[in-house]
């Protein structure tokens, strides 16, 4: 969709099973799923802004069974953006599902995906407790991008620029952050795994998943009523329905949301 001066792109990965050994896998629709998995898709996003060229998040690359960085790359492509062109990775945090496909392999080396990208990460996320292999992806991610100069850290809250700004949140990881795109007087919020779904703005709940799951519900419930309030336009990473939407407070309570199609 136009928002603003800001051209927004939903670039779906598809639908994936997880079970207990974390693999994404993806999921053929009409299949039944197995016992034991969650049911989860994968969406990030591209930003054609004035002044960059933007991707939020960048999915899962090899990380997921039988895919590469290709179908990222490609899904970037339909929108006349060649991995090139990318100047700015935002990435919540390093867990492979949101970061994996931040790097390539050639040949069994390691490649930044976006050669001439600045990668933005809370420096916080570089050692906090994920868990051994989205520690052993951390890692890989980090290093691979952090070696040409690619990678830079931030810490706490402000702005890369008038129309990025990063949020330090915590909740889902220690130090995950949101970002806030600001174009002619509106926002679009980019929530990660703080607000990855629509499903989750009238639930209240603390997730096993999340390291301070409370935090997480607290900037949950922050996030949906500046958008209420403030007309924002949200944005979500693992919506399994619209990747996009508007709230407003309903009139018994709870929010009323409009999905948006990008």
């Amino acid at each position: 969709m136009q928002y603003g001066d800001f051209q927004i792109h939903a670039l779906p990965e598809g639908r994936f099973t997880v079970g207990i050994d974390k693999e994404f896998v993806p999921h053929v629709e009409g299949e039944p799923f197995p016992k034991g998995t969650l049911f989860i898709s994968v969406c990030p996003f591209l930003v054609i802004a004035p002044a960059d060229v933007i991707l939020l998040d960048a999915g899962l690359g090899v990380w997921a069974r039988g895919r590469g960085v290709e179908f990222l790359t490609e899904g970037l492509q339909l929108h006349g953006v060649e991995r090139e062109d990318v100047t700015k990775v935002l990435l919540s945090h390093l867990h492979f599902d949101h970061a994996g496909g931040s790097i390539f392999s050639v040949d069994g080396e390691w490649r930044p995906t976006f050669p001439n990208a600045e990668y933005i990460v809370q420096k916080g996320e570089l050692d906090a407790p994920y868990g051994e292999e989205s520690d052993k992806a951390r890692d890989i991610v980090a290093d691979v991008v952090d070696e040409p100069g690619q990678l830079q850290l931030v810490e706490g809250s402000g702005f890369l620029t008038d129309e990025i700004e990063y949020v330090h949140t915590g909740g889902h990881t220690r130090d995950h952050q949101a970002f806030r795109l600001h174009t002619g007087g509106r926002i679009a919020v980019f929530g990660g795994d703080v607000l990855p779904t629509p499903n989750q703005i009238n639930l209240r709940f603390h997730a096993k998943y999340d390291f301070d799951a409370a935090r997480s519900q607290d900037e949950r419930t922050r996030l949906t009523q500046e958008a209420a309030q403030e007309g924002h336009l949200l944005l979500f990473f693992h919506s399994t329905s619209a990747p996009a939407a508007f709230v407003e407070e309903g009139p018994k309570g709870g929010f009323r949301i409009e999905s948006v199609e990008l």
